[in-house]
């Protein structure tokens, strides 16, 4: 608690700089402003880059009320990470649990997550779960067809439901920008690892299709811990009329793991086996000042584990949003959506179980003299099971100068009781209520000239009804779950991105969380660093991460070891669309472990790889000839 006061000192005083900054600046009014005077404030704003994620329309990334981070394009291509969670990792007050570098990677934002139980997942818009247990298949997700990650932090709940307990993370997936693309990328390295991808797609005008294949296979860092899968992914996209597009796109995923165990229960043979697809049908209509959009859904599933466990699972779903710009400065979304969870298990217990959910929902907001955004939302949820939740959402940013802006915002989140939770085992209880948590937030962002940027965000989460398995009064069952979790969290993040010149950018950002007793699993300080070098036909990037404040136990006990890791990742451009890329992880060769939580084993340390080595080649037919401006 003393460092997080002390780091929190540190923290008002750079909030004090910036409002300091602010009060010493001039007010800006340039010709800019005149030229824009008859534009209304969001056509204004299309010209910036845009998120979705957090108000589910195009919405300017320093505009949002809640804290958003987006992993681009650049970053996926320098990154040597497995998958699309896992490659968060490297974000202030995000955790990723693995059990090496392939198969889970359980996201855990600002100490949620619970294998992704309490985080949405999310592909272009559709919730990605397992019927039967409300969790999504972590490594189920590579960057094959990836264009960026959006991570709302914080609860993401008055828009994205009972999941986004914690926030939400949206894989937005690739539209093709050329006639035609494709790439080939292959590597190989340590542990027998072997990676293929291969993308084809082709811009036609009103039609646009991408499709990808993507396979891994590893003997693992240690015995007993190797992977085998491959993913299939395709998009097909047309503009029926010039408002009006339709999209189609679908994925199947295979991916056998075997688990090492813990290193206090090593196991010699365990393996699951996860299949899992999605297909989702939306329209999309726009005319005048307003957007109509219809979303339809299909997840489902096959899990084999070696200890008998086989399921399937499915979830079928709708989301449709009306949104309207017809009140000048004014943005009113209005929408709803529904979804039937249900699922079968062959081993024990054996039965059927399923349940339904829909919502509705309203998010406004409103902009006033350029400065100030007001944003406001509720959500209705209404469950089959345990009845009915309301969540509000209340924002305001205010940009203070041109290079200065201040944000907060109060918001309620929840997650609902899953079937395995409510039904399934002897320790299910029927009547267990949502868990919720209250989020209270502050934060600012300051432009130090044109190349640097400074953001920090400070809150409070405080949660109740968290699901347990606590003791049973009345036994068998000897446990039970029940509403008896509380907490009260407090954290703060800090983030510098510095573009140092045309070659060469860094970034570093620094958390630190107070969990008060539930400190099992979840860093109390994380750094994380970035520094990239491009020239010519040689790219570079080195990516570093120190954790500490690490325990295995609540109550701050059983402390993990600190560790520092250094990756690293070059591209050489030697013909035209041939880049030849070496991948070192791990450079300084550091013993390190992750305390994990999954599926089928028992919870504890697991030993991560040490120095390990990848080379490869990325083929680009389509790719023009890099020069240097």
């Amino acid at each position: 608690m003393a460092a997080l006061k002390k780091w929190l000192l540190i923290y008002l005083m750079i909030f004090g700089i910036v409002v300091f900054t602010f009060s010493e600046e001039k007010k800006e009014k340039d010709a800019k402003k005149k030229e824009n005077n008859e534009e209304t404030y969001y056509q204004v704003k299309k010209r910036e880059v845009v998120v979705v994620t957090a108000t589910m329309t195009p919405k300017a990334l320093k505009d949002c009320s809640t804290t958003v981070n987006v992993v681009g394009k650049t970053d996926i291509e320098f990154s040597s990470s497995s998958s699309a969670l896992d490659i968060l990792s490297h974000y202030p007050g995000i955790f990723v649990n693995r059990s090496g570098d392939f198969g889970r990677a359980d996201v855990d934002i600002r100490g949620l997550g619970q294998n992704c139980r309490r985080v949405a997942i999310l592909v272009d818009g559709r919730p990605e779960k397992m019927g039967l247990f409300g969790c999504a298949v972590s490594h189920a997700f590579p960057l094959d067809n990836v264009e960026r990650i959006e991570v709302v932090k914080g609860p993401a709940s008055v828009l994205y439901g009972g999941e986004a307990l914690g926030g939400a993370v949206n894989i937005i997936t690739r539209i093709p920008e050329k006639k035609f693309e494709t790439q080939l990328t292959a590597f190989y390295g340590s542990f027998n690892t072997q990676q293929y991808n291969l993308k084809h797609g082709g811009n036609l005008d009103k039609f646009k299709y991408y499709f990808t294949f993507d396979k891994r296979q590893s003997d693992g860092h240690i015995e007993n811990a190797d992977y085998s899968g491959y993913s299939f992914t395709g998009k097909l996209v047309y503009d029926l009329t010039d408002n009006t597009r339709i999209n189609l796109q679908g994925k199947y995923f295979d991916g056998k793991k075997h688990e090492p165990g813990t290193i206090d229960q090593p196991l010699t043979d365990f393996w699951n086996d996860y299949q899992r697809g999605s297909v989702d049908l939306s329209l999309t209509r726009e005319w005048s000042k307003n957007e109509l959009s219809v979303k339809i859904y299909r997840n489902f599933g096959k899990h084999q584990f070696s200890d008998g466990w086989d399921s399937r699972d499915y979830t079928n779903g709708a989301v449709v949003r009306f949104t309207t710009q017809g009140i000048k400065n004014n943005e009113l979304t209005i929408g709803g959506d529904i979804r039937f969870f249900g699922g079968q298990t062959f081993s024990w217990p054996q039965g059927k179980w399923d349940k339904r959910e829909g919502s509705i929902f309203i998010q406004n907001e409103y902009i006033l003299n350029t400065q100030w955004i007001f944003s406001s939302g509720i959500r209705l949820q209404m469950d089959s099971l345990y009845g009915q939740e309301w969540c509000p959402h209340l924002g305001i940013v205010y940009q203070a100068t041109h290079n200065t802006l201040f944000r907060g915002v109060v918001s309620k989140g929840f997650r609902s009781p899953q079937i395995n939770e409510l039904y399934m085992y002897p320790s299910a209880n029927p009547h267990l209520e949502p868990e919720r948590v209250w989020n209270y937030e502050v934060g600012f962002e300051q432009n130090i000239g044109r190349y640097v940027t400074l953001k920090g965000s400070i809150f409070h989460m405080k949660g109740t009804n968290m699901i347990q398995t606590v003791p049973n009064n009345a036994p068998p069952p000897m446990v039970i779950f029940s509403n008896t979790g509380e907490f009260s969290y407090y954290g703060a993040e800090l983030e510098v991105e510095a573009a140092l010149n045309r070659h060469f950018s860094s970034y570093i950002s620094y958390s630190i969380m107070d969990y008060g007793d539930y400190t099992k699993g979840k860093p109390g300080q994380k750094v994380d660093f970035s520094l990239l070098f491009r020239k010519k036909r040689f790219s570079a990037a080195l990516q570093g991460q120190y954790v500490t404040d690490y325990y295995a136990g609540d109550l701050s006990k059983n402390q993990i070891p600190s560790y520092f890791l250094l990756n690293s990742r070059l591209f050489v451009s030697v013909l035209k669309g041939l880049d030849l890329m070496v991948d070192v992880n791990n450079i300084l060769d550091k013993e390190y472990n992750i305390y994990g939580e999954f599926p089928g084993l028992t919870e504890g340390l697991y030993r991560m790889p040490g120095r390990n080595f990848q080379v490869g080649f990325r083929f680009s037919p389509d790719k023009k000839e890099t020069r240097e401006k």
